[in-house]
């Protein structure tokens, strides 16, 4: 596969770590988003010709479906595999959401590939500021390449808070 097929995938999958809008204590979430990879950088690894790991920034829009609350997010991510042979693609990255009280939820984010542009995985709280403090839980997400660089993410799960 080329270079450029390979950048648009990774691409695809930076979205993912802006991650969810969160609910009331123990209730589910079922958001949705936009995200738009504003930093990309590619490394070559010399041991097997092809692998490369890659680093990204997005920035997103997430939408609340349970509660119609929007918030914006920035996500940071790793990814690996090989550019030449399609074989052992994974990313795991970090995202934080900013909501417009200014509170902030921090997750980590981690998955595969499942077909060209589409990429699914997990997702768990890390940590937070106002109502996030303290809070757990997580879920699942799902990102799918709207055009290189700009991506349309889903995430389902459930939060529940210390307070």
């Amino acid at each position: 596969m080329s270079r450029k097929l390979y950048f648009a995938l990774a691409i695809s999958v930076v979205f993912i770590f802006a991650i969810p809008t969160i609910a009331t204590a123990g209730d589910k979430i079922k958001s949705h988003g936009t995200s738009v990879s504003t930093k990309y950088e590619m490394m070559e690894v010399p041991d097997v010709d092809g692998h490369v790991i890659m680093i990204g920034e997005q920035k997103q829009v997430w939408f609340n479906e349970i509660t119609g609350e929007k918030h914006s997010g920035t996500a940071y991510n790793i990814m690996e595999g090989n550019i030449k042979t399609g074989a052992g693609w994974w990313v795991k990255g970090y995202g934080v959401s900013t909501y417009p009280n200014g509170d902030k939820s921090f997750r980590s984010v981690e998955g595969k590939p499942v077909g060209k542009g589409h990429w699914k995985g997990t997702w768990k709280i890390t940590g937070g500021t106002g109502k996030f403090e303290g809070a757990t839980g997580g879920g699942t997400w799902d990102s799918k390449e709207l055009e290189q660089g700009v991506n349309y993410n889903e995430v389902e799960g459930e939060v529940e808070y210390q307070q």
